[in-house]
Formats: structure tokens, sequence, C-alpha cells
């Protein structure tokens, strides 16, 4: 089976964004389940090496082409596999990118070739739309439970909907990077420095804790709030390090080193950086509300608070007992085994290979029935 399409993230081995890491992974792991994969990338993708099983078409954008944009430039390469027979299925990574000139090309062509579009979570700016791109296509593909439930709130119907979980990098232990913290309980806000991911909630929680007990805090990622933020640290008496944007590498040092992971943000279709964090047995303290309460076992592996700092800080104070946090790391750790890479590529390649053999297609035009 040849499945493809075009595709604006650049797959590089650095990248941390979760939906870089979703494609990047998944896709390096689907040719060894039957799945060849045909990709239309930008032409500043930065995969040096192309891995078993792929082909890549170089298209004219860059990375960042904004979604408005994406029709003009996709469709017509859409219209190119399907008139060549170059592919078995469709696949669009991003509903909004890919969704519209993977059902336009489809639709232009006359073609019965399936559309799958993989989809995180609904921004509530974009949920309407959203939801009229992903009502159309003949499967759609979630990391979560929490997801499956909104996408049937808007209208997706159940039986087109495939919850598949995500999986987890297990690269061999790191010697740490404990020199990044102050002293004290490591406290790590690993993400963007954005409004949706809240990140001001872990300077305010570590600001009600200190002289309860003694924490620093590691904050990594970039962002537009990251101005604000060491403006706000100021207050903290050198508590607070930046460590800005990380590599994959240092991602895992900050892992191999944290006492415990804060995750405030309130729009999560899965919440990747916590079931990573488990996996190295790191405690995680997030909001609730968002699909993250999946990717840990709340109590037992770590606390899903209100949101609020003062919920924070009420969690880190009960992970500062070293004999609570170590248990929680070792169930932590057993929690993540779950999330495996190889198992999710497995069960997409499964999705794939039922649409393309005809079963759990789209339903038939009416006039057919």
């Amino acid at each position: 089976m040849l499945a493809g399409g075009p595709h604006t993230y650049q797959l590089s081995p650095e990248s941390n964004v979760g939906g870089e890491v979703y494609e990047r992974e998944l896709l390096r792991r689907l040719p060894g389940h039957g799945v060849k994969l045909r990709l239309g990338l930008p032409r500043d993708h930065h995969v040096a090496h192309l891995p078993p099983g792929w082909e890549v078409d170089v298209l004219a954008h860059r990375r960042g082409l904004h979604w408005t944009r994406s029709p003009l430039v996709f469709t017509p390469y859409v219209l190119s596999l399907l008139r060549r027979g170059r592919v078995d299925l469709l696949r669009g990574h991003s509903v909004r990118h890919t969704g519209p000139p993977l059902l336009l090309g489809r639709a232009l062509a006359h073609s019965h070739v399936p559309v799958v579009l993989h989809h995180h979570h609904l921004d509530p700016r974009w949920a309407h739309l959203d939801a009229g791109i992903l009502r159309r296509a003949d499967a759609v593909i979630t990391v979560s439970e929490h997801s499956r439930t909104e996408l049937v709130a808007v209208g997706v119907l159940p039986t087109r909907i495939h919850m598949v979980r995500e999986g987890v990098e297990r690269p061999p232990l790191s010697t740490g990077a404990a020199d990044m913290w102050p002293g004290g309980l490591r406290l790590l806000y690993l993400g963007r420095l954005e409004t949706r991911k809240r990140p001001e909630v872990t300077l305010d929680a570590l600001a009600q804790i200190l002289g309860r007990v003694d924490a620093s805090l590691v904050v990594a990622g970039e962002g537009p709030m990251e101005s604000e933020l060491i403006a706000r640290a100021e207050a903290l008496n050198g508590r607070v390090r930046f460590a800005g944007r990380v590599s994959n590498a240092v991602k895992w040092c900050l892992y191999d080193s944290a006492d415990v992971l804060l995750f405030p943000s309130r729009l999560e279709g899965f919440g990747l950086v916590v079931a990573e964090a488990q996996s190295r047995g790191v405690p995680a303290v997030a909001a609730a509300g968002t699909a993250t309460a999946e990717a840990l076992d709340p109590g037992r592996t770590g606390f899903v608070v209100d949101g609020s700092a003062n919920g924070f800080a009420d969690a880190i104070m009960a992970l500062s007992d070293p004999a609570r946090r170590a248990e929680m790391s070792e169930c932590a750790a057993r929690f993540a085994e779950r999330f495996d890479w190889d198992r999710c590529a497995a069960e997409v390649a499964g999705v794939y290979r039922s649409l393309v053999d005809g079963q759990g297609f789209r339903d038939p035009p009416a006039q057919s029935r």
C-alpha cells in the first residue's frame, strides 16, 4: 500500500513540537507495517537521509506555509498523485493545512481514493471550520478519548473516528542536566511560551511555595511570552532559569534530572510532554480539562489539578516529600510503558488497510443505496 500527500512539517530529528514529533515517529515506522509513503515536502525539509519506504517530492513551498494558501499550493500536487495513480490513500497531517486540498483534489480528479486526516485537538478559534473539514474525511485518526469526544460533539460520525494512542521515544538514559537548576526541588516546564500553554502558572506556583520548601524551576522553550516571563521571574531571586529552545538530546537530559514536571496547558489533544516525562519516572502536575489526564494516572503517577497557581503549588508541596515522589516515580515509569510508537504505527496501518480494502469506507452516496 502506498499512502501520501503534501506536508508542511520539516520532520527534523531535532524538532520537539508535539505534532512534528508525532509525524516524524509515525512516518518512520509505517513502512515496517506495510505502508510505503510518498510525501510532498517543503524545499527546506531538512530530511538528510530518507528512511526506508519513503519517496519524497520536493515542492516549491517553504516551511511555515499559512493554511489559507495551502489549497493553491497543494491541490495541484494532489491532482498529480491521483491522475498518475501514485497513491492508494491520501493522508493529511493537519486538518486545515492539508484537509481542503486533499478533499478538493480528490473531487476534481473524480477519484474514490480514501482520505484520512490525523487530528490532535480542536482549537476554539477554528473549531467550526475544522469540524466541517473533518466531517468530509473517510476516517479521522485522533490521539485520545478526550479528542474523540470532541469530534463526536461537532458532528463527526463515531464510526469514522479511530483513537490511536501516541508513543514515546526511549533514548538511553543520559547523565542529566542537574546543573541547570539553582538548587532544591527541581521543577521543569517544557513547551512553547504562549498563552494557551499558560507557562506563567509555573512561576506563580513557585512563588507560593518558596519559603516552605527549597525549589527552583527550569523553563525550556521559546515563544511570544518569553520577555514577559523573564520580567516576572526577577521577583523570584534567581530561582528560575530560562533554557530557551532545547534540542532533542537536551530535552531528555532535562527529564533525566527533573523531580517534577509542571504542565498547566488548557488546550491539548494528548500531552506528549507529560507522557515523555512519565517514561523517565518524573511525576507530573497537569491542568484539568484536557486530554493530558490520559497521559498520567491521577493520584498515582502525578496530579491533575484545577489549573490555578494554588492547585499547582499544593501538588508541588505533596511531591516535595521524597518518599511519595519516589513511589510516584516508579508508578510513572510503569504506566508509560503503554505509550509505544511501534504499536501506534501498527494501529494506524490497520486503519489505512481497512479503508483501502473497502472496509470502513465512507458511507455510500444516497443514490447508490
